[in-house]
């Protein structure tokens, strides 16, 4: 950690642990109501969508004398239609999410697992064929109760991850007020 960034975290630290206690409460109360969140989760993509199609549209306007006009329209036109079909129907998005969360989780997990046999020689390969073995287990499981796993599964998630991130923000800038300002040197 170099000086400025050393300094940067300890001056930091009170935003740090109220972002960080931030995100842990959005995640417990995401986990407590996985299915609320979802539903929160859906909106908020769905909009972006919707935003990201208006963006490509005015950009590919700003640019239209130039090469690739149509293709820049088209593309933000069907961000925008995804955006307002997702938002138009919110269980049927959950849904949608929810079986293409699965599908990416589970391919991600074989092609780690293809890798880590490529890697075998390499130290420390095991841990990337667990993590593949993990992903293909949690993408059977996500596949396999699907579509009752689109009620929970995208606020669970998001809710564990929110909870792991806000205990990161508190305890790294907290783990820097503990070093010697001498390290701040190196």
């Amino acid at each position: 950690m170099t000086s400025e960034n050393f300094r940067d975290t300890r001056a930091n630290l009170g935003w740090s642990i109220v972002l960080g206690t931030l995100m842990i409460l959005l995640g417990i109360a995401a986990i407590a109501e996985p299915f609320i969140a979802t539903i929160a989760i859906t909106i908020v993509f769905s909009w972006t969508l919707i935003i990201a199609g208006i963006v490509r549209v005015v950009h590919a306007f700003q640019s239209r004398h130039k090469r690739g006009f149509w293709t820049k329209l088209l593309v933000g036109i069907l961000y925008a239609i995804g955006g307002i079909l997702l938002i138009t129907n919110i269980f049927g998005a959950a849904l949608s999410l929810t079986l293409a969360f699965g599908i990416v989780i589970f391919i991600e997990g074989v092609l780690e697992v293809i890798a880590a046999f490529q890697m075998r020689r390499d130290p420390n390969w095991g841990w990337v064929l667990f993590s593949g073995i993990m992903a293909i287990i949690l993408g059977i499981f996500i596949l396999a109760r699907w579509p009752v796993s689109a009620v929970w599964v995208l606020g669970a998630f998001v809710g564990i991850n929110f909870l792991f991130t806000g205990i990161w923000m508190i305890v790294l800038p907290l783990a820097s007020r503990s070093l010697p300002d001498h390290r701040a040197r190196v």
